[in-house]
């Protein structure tokens, strides 16, 4: 992330038509370059394809052992982010420098050693070469280099710091004290080791990742995001503030298949925020209900975030558990902003698109109706108990070959090199992200730090749950201001998640706790980096919609402490002897969650609008706040008190509307 550019975005809040620039000035990832000329595009197409091309030949056919194929996966990651990078402002934009170039060229050098030498560096039992440790160091530099490039300062500081306590360890104060690590070994644990940059969350990018980011690519070129936005606008373009509402629709059908807050608010910011502003939402509303609507995407199964791979991975379970059990707390987000966003419609008269601004959804649908089949597909194979990695390479298969059946959903030779070279690019700050992040957990491990972390942390909460799930919540927050989702979870779930699990959660809660907030961290003040996108796009004034997003996100920064709570929201359940299972929940148990927690939030939209058939006197807001988290709250004796509450609230709304009406009668006569 470039701080340099959010200071700019706060002092120039104007329109910019390219979201492109709008997303290079906020996330270092999307600082790339754009403008190749002829030879270089040549250069880089020809590589993404060979990447992309192994990639989907090693995920239907199966792959190398596992190192050798985490090597050629970072091999082609760090060989691309140096072509496509610049090392500085100062750095060409239409062409790598010598200097990039020489980076590219040695770690393609260091991936094929690393293949090369694998099976040498086995029969020795484990015992380095001199080549080992050399090769070691410039891998590891040529990470962190790429690092600072595409996920930018934060991370590299996190991953130095964590390099240099495993070192430091007899001079550290107090419980932070270890023995030290010498430098070979410190080496040989990175470069070599299972829990360093090979480890497993390059793992994960090298199989889920990467598969899913090529499905994201061709859907998109196939014409899936239009037919998502089509029929957004067609179900909700003509109600009462309808492009708001189209917003949170589209950013959530849109977030099945991009899993990022920023480009999701590029993609469908850019068309339905100036419609918002055009039918009478002031520019921050418009701005916020985008960034707060596409940061939901993250968590919408049934392509999430990248970080869900991750978490699937951590606990040894099928992915698609987690999208189902990510299917109630996402709605429930969804939900809160689309109340707010009706209440706020309603409260300024807004009206919704006309006939003529209308789309034809019907011949949308013959148009690009048999790209949903892809993704059927993909949830049923999964439900089958087929893997993630299968699944997604038989939806890319089949998504190639649907796409035949229409001119304007074809990927002949010339689409299939677009989608190459976009899926390979976008893979990139997520690949050298997860690579980084072997640094911190090879650190954990090494030094036992992430056990002193949970037993200091516990003792200062004195074992209280609640204590230990906002100390969470806060960090997982402030980690996330810079970091991609899927890093920043890595990172919190090495801290944190020990630490919930030891005042009693189960892992899974304790993980989902972490990837929930990890999520929202883009919407999060005071730099919310999806905001600055929206910001930029609707002509305002950048903390005043961050301040707004996070506003309408309210009821997501609740949400993750009642299914702690209530773990039904999980689909939890107890099993015979009382011990708490995934899909165990009872159906009257579920029903209770969704029918009650829907209800809670939009009493917390009613609350935070002040708005309900009339514009409320203030004194009603805590009443209604009150009477939501109760009803989202477990318990039928909570949600009998706040239904009592809510129609309290709601009989007052009436009394006062019933007087102001009397009142303007009376003045009349």
């Amino acid at each position: 992330m470039s701080f340099k550019g959010l200071a700019k975005l706060k002092k120039t809040p104007v329109v910019v038509a390219d979201t492109d620039e709008m997303l290079e000035d906020t996330e270092a990832e999307y600082n790339y370059r754009k403008k190749f000329g002829a030879k270089w595009l040549v250069i880089i197409m020809v590589i993404s394809a060979i990447f992309i091309g192994y990639q989907l030949i090693t995920a239907g056919f199966g792959m190398p052992e596992v190192m050798k194929h985490n090597a050629i996966h970072l091999g082609f990651l760090l060989c691309l982010t140096f072509l496509y990078f610049p090392a500085s402002k100062g750095s060409p934009r239409a062409r790598p420098s010598n200097l990039d170039i020489v980076f590219s060229l040695v770690s393609a050098l260091c991936a094929v050693y690393t293949v090369i030498n694998r099976d040498a560096y086995l029969l020795r039992s484990g015992i380095p070469s001199m080549s080992d440790y050399i090769i070691g160091v410039i891998t590891m530099v040529l990470v962190l280099e790429a690092t600072r490039r595409t996920v930018g300062g934060q991370m590299l500081w996190i991953s130095i710091i964590c390099l240099a306590y495993m070192w430091a360890g007899p001079w550290m104060p107090g419980v932070f004290s270890h023995r030290g690590t010498s430098v070979q070994r410190i080496i040989q644990a990175m470069y070599l080791g299972g829990d360093g940059i090979y480890g497993m969350p390059l793992n994960v990018s090298a199989t889920y990742l990467i598969i899913f980011v090529i499905l994201a690519a061709i859907l998109d070129k196939s014409g899936l995001g239009k037919l998502f936005n089509d029929l957004a606008m067609g179900a909700g373009g003509r109600m009462v503030g309808g492009p708001a509402k189209v917003s949170v629709v589209g950013s959530a059908l849109v977030g099945m298949i991009s899993g990022s807050a920023a480009s999701n608010v590029a993609t469908v910011g850019s068309f339905t925020i100036p419609l918002m502003k055009k039918i009478g939402y002031p520019p921050v509303f418009a701005g916020a209900v985008e960034a707060a609507a596409s940061t939901g995407g993250q968590l919408m199964p049934p392509i999430m975030g990248s970080a869900a791979f991750i978490m699937a991975e951590y606990l040894g379970i099928p992915y698609l558990t987690i999208a189902a059990a990510a299917l109630i707390p996402s709605l429930l987000f969804f939900g809160s902003v689309f109340f707010q966003v009706d209440l706020r419609a309603r409260r300024l008269k807004l009206k919704g698109l006309s006939k003529e601004e209308m789309p034809d959804v019907k011949k949308t649908v013959l148009r690009y109706g048999q790209m949903i089949i892809p993704m059927i597909v993909l949830v049923w194979l999964m439900m089958q108990g087929r893997t993630a990695l299968y699944s997604a390479f038989f939806a890319v298969v089949l998504t190639i070959i649907l796409s035949w059946f229409r001119k304007e959903t074809r990927i002949g030779f010339k689409e299939a090199k677009t989608v190459a070279v976009n899926a390979a690019r976008s893979s990139l700050a997520i690949g050298i992200s997860m690579a980084a992040a072997g640094f911190m957990i090879a650190a954990f491990s090494m030094t036992g730090l992430g056990i002193i972390l949970a037993d200091s942390i516990v003792a200062v909460s004195g074992g209280s749950l609640i204590i230990v799930l906002v100390l969470t919540m806060v960090v997982a927050i402030i980690l996330g201001l810079g970091l991609p989702t899927s890093a920043c979870y890595v990172i919190t779930a090495s801290i944190c998640a020990p630490i919930l699990i030891k005042v009693g959660l189960s892992p899974f809660q304790a993980h989902f706790f972490v990837f929930y907030y990890s999520c929202l961290s883009t919407v999060s003040p005071p730099i919310a980096l999806a905001a600055y996108v929206a910001a930029g796009i609707a002509g305002a004034n950048t903390d005043k919609v961050g301040w707004m997003a996070f506003r309408l996100a309210l009821a997501g920064f609740i949400v993750p402490f009642f299914f702690i709570y209530q773990p039904g929201m999980l689909l939890m359940g107890p099993d015979a002897a009382g011990k708490l299972v995934l899909n165990g929940v009872h159906t009257l148990d579920l029903i209770q969650s969704v029918v009650f927690g829907m209800a809670g939030i939009w009493l917390l939209a009613v609350s935070v609008e002040g708005y309900f058939l009339i514009k409320f006197p203030v004194w009603l807001r805590p009443v209604f706040f009150v009477a939501a988290i109760l009803l989202i709250a477990p318990g039928l004796v909570t949600d009998a008190i706040g239904l009592v509450l809510a129609l309290l609230g709601i009989a007052a709304i009436l009394i006062v509307k019933k007087r102001r009406g009397d009142a303007g009668l009376a003045a009349a006569a």
